[in-house]
This record gives C-alpha cells, sequence and structure tokens, in this order.
C-alpha cells in the first residue's frame, strides 16, 4: 500500500509517503510467517519542514526509523494474531 502520511514530532507534524509490503509466507501447514516493511520518502512539505527547523535529512532519517521500528514492534504481532483470527474463525480483531 502506498500513502502520504502524517509524521508527528515534537516540534509539528508534516506529510511522508509511505510504502507498506506486507506479506504472509506459508512455512508449513500450521504455520505462516508474517513481515511488514515500510519504505519512507521525505515529501517535497517533509523538506520544507526538516529545513525550517534546522533538522538534517541524515537526523530526521535516523528519527524516523527509530519510530518505525516501534511502530511495527507494537503492531505486527497484533496485525499477525489478526490475520490468523481471520483464517481461523472468519472475523479480523478489530479495532487492532
Amino acid at each position: 500500500m502506498l500513502s502520504v502520511s502524517d509524521t508527528l514530532t515534537a516540534k509539528g507534524q508534516s506529510k511522508v509517503q509511505v510504502l507498506w509490503e506486507l506479506k504472509a509466507e506459508r512455512i508449513d501447514d500450521h504455520t505462516t510467517r508474517y513481515s511488514n516493511i515500510i519504505h519512507a520518502t521525505a515529501t517535497p512539505d517533509f523538506l520544507e519542514f526538516i529545513k525550517t527547523h534546522d533538522i538534517t535529512l541524515e537526523q530526521a532519517a535516523r528519527s524516523r526509523q527509530a519510530a518505525s521500528d516501534a511502530h511495527n514492534h507494537e503492531e505486527t504481532p497484533n496485525f499477525a494474531k489478526s490475520i490468523e483470527n481471520k483464517a481461523l474463525y472468519g472475523k479480523y480483531n478489530l479495532p487492532f
């Protein structure tokens, strides 16, 4: 999925383009590996935001990576469990 998403910081918010790649790989009859990969790209709005706040692209990239890692660590198990419940019981867990 490709989206333009809000990015929230202590200095305010901006927008980044985010490519989400969700994969479910069959391991065996009882096991599936779920992965969630995120690739964020700076928008012109974001580049202006970091320039205005005297933030380098490298600093912004490190912060964005840390935020994405934390988000993935928290949410991926919830997504995986919801997909498992859909497969087993025909119903997703909502809300995540």
